[in-house]
This record gives C-alpha cells, structure tokens and sequence, in this order.
C-alpha cells in the first residue's frame, strides 16, 4: 500500500469515530450505498467482477467496506461522502 492510500485510510478511520462519538450516523444509508456500489461496478478502475472480490485499483480497498461507511469518497470524485 502507498503512503497516499495509508493516509487516505487513516483519514476515513479518523472521521469515522468522529462521526461516531458524535453520535452521527457511521454508515451510509441502504440507497447511497447501492448508488455508490453501481458507480463502482461501472468505473473504469474496478478490479474483480463479484462484491466481494472488487476493489478500486486508484486507492486499492475493498469496494464492499469503502461504499458502507458515510465518510469514505471515491478518489476520482464520482461519489463522496454523506452528510447525515
């Protein structure tokens, strides 16, 4: 993993339990999700055809645990992150 992406990781974990000692939601909701995941399935950088094998070559993670939590963003801007 590159430095960027540990960083890009590091970030979204930060905000993450920010959002949560907040008492914010941590997830995103069921039809941002499945907005994000068909995003993906169509982005010219997905790697893997299945949930569960699909990752993003840009920042390398797994697409089924990126799309799920409210504060991750794609790093090509098609999605970011929710604000509920």
């Amino acid at each position: 993993m590159r430095f960027k992406n540990i960083f890009n990781l590091l970030n979204t974990l930060f905000s993450t339990l920010k959002r949560f000692l907040g008492n914010r939601e941590v997830l995103a909701n069921f039809k941002e999700i499945e907005n994000r995941l068909q995003t993906c399935r169509l982005c010219k950088f997905k790697i893997g055809d299945t949930l569960k094998n699909m990752k993003c070559k840009k920042c390398e993670c797994m697409v089924r645990y990126k799309v799920r939590l409210a504060e991750s963003y794609c790093p090509e801007g098609k999605w970011d992150a929710t604000d509920s």
